[in-house]
């Protein structure tokens, strides 16, 4: 993220200018640079998972029915693989929703009029963020049916239950591999993708935060007096 993002001379800037939360604002941005480490590293272990069965290795998708059809004496292979690409997927995900709160609390501290005492999730701040390019960018990403997905997913997972994730195989498009059944929260229902669909979604979702990120230094170090 410190490639795209300057967090770099964001930290220089709150050194001036925020003394009394320095050490607040530098964790909450040195956490978000982390964690933007972890989810590479967690996608590429979800993507990875069925790499045995994929079309390079079993270009027919041979080896795959086989295990998925329980054709082989080694079943683990499969539900391995299923279970890495749950585990990462999930953390995926999970790193990728708490880092857009953890961005609120910076846009909270650093560029809002009145900043909030309480409640000061992504929601929240969006809503008292004055107009301007960063809240509409912001806007776009909190509005879009992946932010919707992972918000939907982790407030399953943390309050009621595991989404099915299961090993699967389609012969009509010849995909394979992990699958996310569909499920609902809060009466409102989210389709089935495959693991692969999810991963490109919280990528969308990752640029859409670097993209942000690089307004609020815009607007925190071209448009705010120094303090």
């Amino acid at each position: 993220m410190d490639n795209s993002w300057n967090l770099t001379a964001l930290r220089t800037a709150i050194n001036a200018r925020k003394p009394k939360q320095h050490d607040r604002l530098i964790e909450i941005i040195n956490s978000l640079g982390r964690s933007s480490q972890i989810f590479e590293y967690h996608k590429r272990l979800a993507r990875d998972a069925f790499t045995a069965f994929d079309e390079e290795n079993d270009p027919k998708g041979i080896k795959y029915a086989s295990h998925f059809f329980g054709c082989e004496d080694d079943q683990d292979a499969i539900q391995e693989a299923d279970l890495i690409s749950q585990a990462n997927l999930i953390s995926c995900i999970a790193t990728t929703r708490n880092a857009y709160d953890s961005f609120g609390q910076l846009i909270n501290s650093l560029v809002l009029p009145k900043p909030l005492t309480t409640k000061f999730y992504i929601f929240e701040v969006r809503d008292k963020l004055p107009a301007g390019k960063l809240k509409r960018r912001l806007n776009k990403a909190l509005s879009s049916k992946w932010f919707a997905y992972t918000h939907a997913f982790m407030n399953e997972i943390k309050h009621h239950r595991l989404i099915v994730h299961r090993p699967t195989i389609s012969f009509i498009d010849e995909n394979r591999g992990g699958k996310i059944a569909g499920f609902k929260h809060k009466s409102k229902a989210f389709p089935e993708y495959w693991v692969r669909e999810a991963l490109e979604g919280t990528v969308e979702l990752q640029n859409s935060l670097v993209a942000c990120g690089k307004l609020l230094n815009q607007l925190y170090l071209e448009e705010t007096p120094h303090q």
